[in-house]
């Protein structure tokens, strides 16, 4: 009984925390991650590989990965939403279990692609918000593991990156 009623409190918790970042991110008062992407994409080398909306401390914030594949590195941004102000930012070495992350960077970089595009394409397609976007390789596919937020709940999508299209096979919920 104890066990249900915590497994209980931990969903509800976590649709309660959805319905939040969904109400933040609809209001309009904030610029869209595709924007900021965009900026730190011309600021810096390497690749968006990774981004996540997040509320911390009834704040909005956005989080992002880049890959420079020339350096060997990957730097973490930490970035307020509302005014776009740097919050964190931590670089570290390539490592072997970034791999399949780096591969799926490698396809967009020869197609002359960026994250902010791709994500871009995505939103013509959905009329959510898009809260969490992966590189990945897998099975020869690169792609982009997706997290949708609408009125419904979160929904999990899969974009491939050469052929610029959603995933049937890799769409679950």
């Amino acid at each position: 009984m104890a066990r249900w009623l915590v497994g209980l409190l931990l969903v509800s918790g976590s649709a309660f925390a959805g319905q939040g970042l969904y109400s933040m991110i609809s209001s309009g008062n904030y610029p869209l991650p595709t924007e900021m992407m965009q900026q730190l994409e011309q600021m810096n080398d390497g690749v968006i590989s990774e981004f996540e909306a997040d509320i911390e401390n009834g704040e909005l914030i956005y989080e992002f990965k880049m890959i420079d594949p020339q350096a060997k590195t990957i730097t973490e941004y930490e970035y307020r939403a509302i005014d776009g102000s740097l919050k964190e930012r931590e670089v570290g070495r390539l490592k072997g279990d970034d791999k399949d992350e780096l591969a799926g960077v490698l396809v967009l970089q020869q197609n002359g692609l960026s994250l902010s595009e791709m994500l871009t394409l995505v939103n013509e397609e959905n009329s959510g918000h898009i809260v969490k976007a992966e590189v990945d390789n897998d099975l020869g596919i690169s792609y982009i593991e997706l997290e949708i937020l609408d009125v419904d709940g979160k929904h999990q999508l899969a974009f491939d990156i050469e052929n610029k299209q959603l995933l049937p096979l890799l769409k679950w919920d």
